[in-house]
């Protein structure tokens, strides 16, 4: 062809040559193709590859890509299911661009003719490669979601079952405890005129047995179990925080803490006194023990309490050792703990708690200091007076 065709004749001629040696195209790239002979869709590509060479004579002819984005549709959902990465996808995709280039090269059109039909060509790829990875994308992502989802219900299958297995345990483990306690009491009654000396020795029991009570709480509050007294009652947080402070007092001067306070007066709430002491507890005695374990000059603790617009806002902080980054998102969650033989369960029953509570519990931490911030709604009383 010596002489240029006007374009619609050209585009006509260069359809129909593309459509003669669809076989060629075809056959050239399946020998330099990355694909395996066990490809469970290998039937299917040899098909996609004749299509595409189709797809390109009607490209040519009519320049619409809804017919391109079917078939990658197809095409992308058959590469996701046989585990092919996107990378040899899009090098599969490549390469059937530089065939049918190679075979253009060699027709008899002329180098103007070559030029425009390059361009279509090219454009028709570029659009090809766009929907194909596009497709792909977005079916992986699904995929990774649906994993995402299967994963976070089968954790939380998982709890729900530990903790039934957890509230089984502890009431089992209350009832006999609560006998080994009445019978301790009956014992040391009848000690201390005999045997003074032992006073030392059943205070001992004595911390151990609240121990153990404590963390059979928490096992049930972990479970979702309301205690019969979980009744709400209107509060004043300021008393509480300072009272909670003064009754950690020995062991804060034992430890050689110092506690800095910027507690507003009488800041309301309406909750469960005992669910809040316990969440100001689990913090303050992690911090105490956190500092303990932390050989500095000066250890210290500031607890912030402020109402504003309807909102409490509570500050816990220490500057003991920073809270490593990869568990400062799950420290909330059962069983994970920054101390070396913690059960995990602390920080898991003060966001429960504070969730109840209709709050948040979060907690940042740094170099200098790590800090626990509790936020809750000035409750209103609905209906409880106060006893």
């Amino acid at each position: 062809m010596n002489v240029d065709l006007k374009e619609s004749e050209f585009k006509e001629q260069l359809a129909l040559f593309l459509e003669e040696s669809q076989p060629q195209i075809v056959e050239k790239w399946l020998e330099g193709a990355k694909i395996s002979p066990d490809d469970p869709y290998y039937e299917e590509i040899i098909k996609n590859g004749k299509r595409t060479v189709e797809l390109i004579s009607r490209y040519i002819r009519v320049q619409d890509e809804n017919w391109i984005i079917t078939l990658t549709k197809k095409i992308a959902n058959e590469r996701i299911e046989a585990n092919v990465n996107i990378g040899e996808f899009i090098a599969n995709i490549n390469f059937g661009r530089s065939v049918v280039l190679s075979v253009l090269h060699e027709s008899s059109f002329n180098r103007n003719e070559l030029s425009q039909g390059l361009q279509i060509i090219n454009n028709y790829f570029n659009a090809y490669s766009y929907h194909s990875v596009t497709e792909y994308t977005k079916l992986k992502d699904h995929i990774i979601q649906d994993k995402n989802k299967f994963i976070q219900e089968m954790h939380s299958d998982r709890l729900t079952i530990l903790g039934q297995l957890g509230a089984s345990f502890a009431h089992e483990f209350r009832n006999p405890l609560t006998s080994i306690k009445g019978f301790l009491k009956l014992i040391e009654d009848e000690c201390e005129a005999n045997h003074p000396s032992g006073k030392h020795y059943f205070e001992i029991l004595n911390s151990e047995m609240k121990s153990l009570e404590e963390k059979v709480s928490q096992f049930l509050f972990l479970s979702k179990m309301r205690g019969i007294d979980d009744r709400p009652l209107s509060l004043n947080l300021s008393g509480l925080l300072r009272y909670t402070i003064d009754i950690l007092y020995p062991r804060l001067l034992e430890s050689n803490i110092e506690v800095d306070t910027d507690i507003a007066a009488d800041i309301p709430l309406f909750g469960v006194e005992e669910q809040m002491k316990q969440v100001v507890l689990n913090i303050m005695i992690n911090s105490i023990e956190e500092l303990n374990e932390n050989i500095i000059e000066k250890r210290k603790i500031q607890v912030k309490a402020k109402e504003n617009h309807g909102r409490i806002t509570v500050e816990i902080s220490n500057n003991g050792r920073q809270i490593p980054s990869h568990l400062v998102e799950s420290i909330f969650q059962p069983f994970i703990s920054t101390k070396r033989l913690g059960t995990g369960l602390g920080l898991s029953v003060c966001k429960q708690i504070i969730e109840k509570h209709e709050g948040v519990i979060s907690v940042t931490s740094n170099p200098e200091q790590t800090t626990f911030v509790i936020e809750l709604p000035v409750m209103v009383d609905k209906g409880v007076k106060e006893e």
